[in-house]
């Protein structure tokens, strides 16, 4: 095992971290009521990239000044760093772990991904003929049609934390024609490859600290009319 050392820029401010938990009826007695402020203009700079704090529900949240400190919630910050929180509210305690835990991989699947709405027409398809590549049957995927020489392209979010993912693609024209494609974020290509008409490719790729939003996109025959797939079946990520 190796302790994860990270180091963070915070604009201004030296920070301190909270956590929030339901307390419960037990934990009424070791409370004091304080007066704070909400801080909106602070800003969070994590291994040079623009970060902001998270509840669980996904909804940003502010930071809280008290005192000439600064604090954020504790469950975001270790989210962020890779560092494991557990909440014991029998004793009411707190315990942080910062060895580096085994990934944990996970299938594709409506609790892990979704789509982003985007210009071409694409969407999470069930079909079992669109889905049918030799003598393989899937069951889902993201899809996107009329894929030519302009390309077309699929949005899709991911869980925060996620750390590498492998992803099988697939492609069908009725012309024949076989696409080249490209997965990345707004800012760099994290995976390319080429697939045949009618076939699967796989690859896999590690996921810059931060990013839940990725673009797949297909580009095929100057004349075609293709149709691209993400499939669900074999595609994974890893936390």
């Amino acid at each position: 095992m190796t302790t994860r050392k990270n180091k963070w820029l915070i604009s201004g401010i030296s920070a301190a971290c909270i956590l929030s938990f339901t307390l419960g009826a037990q934990a009424a007695g070791t409370l004091e009521q304080i007066q704070a402020n909400l801080n909106h203009g602070i800003k969070f700079v994590l291994d040079g990239q623009p970060w902001n704090p998270k509840n669980a529900n996904g909804d940003a949240i502010k930071p809280i000044s008290y005192k000439e400190t600064t604090y954020v919630p504790l469950r975001a910050v270790a989210e962020a760093t890779g560092a494991d929180v557990k909440w014991d509210a029998a004793s009411q305690t707190i315990s942080i772990g910062t060895e580096e835990a085994e990934a944990v991989r996970k299938p594709f699947s409506n609790n892990v991904v979704s789509h982003v709405k985007g210009y071409g027409v694409s969407g999470i398809t069930q079909n079992k003929d669109e889905l049918l590549f030799g003598e393989t049957q899937y069951t889902t995927g993201f899809m996107v049609q009329g894929v030519n020489s302009a390309g077309q392209e699929i949005k899709f979010k991911v869980k925060e934390g996620t750390k590498r993912i492998g992803i099988t693609v697939a492609f069908k024209d009725p012309k024949g024609h076989g696409a080249t494609y490209t997965i990345g974020t707004k800012d760099s290509n994290l995976a390319t490859g080429s697939v045949a008409d009618g076939a699967i490719a796989s690859n896999t790729f590690d996921v810059p600290r931060g990013v839940t939003e990725l673009t797949l996109e297909f580009e095929g025959g100057i004349s075609g009319n293709g149709t691209g797939y993400l499939i669900w079946d074999e595609s994974w990520l890893e936390s």
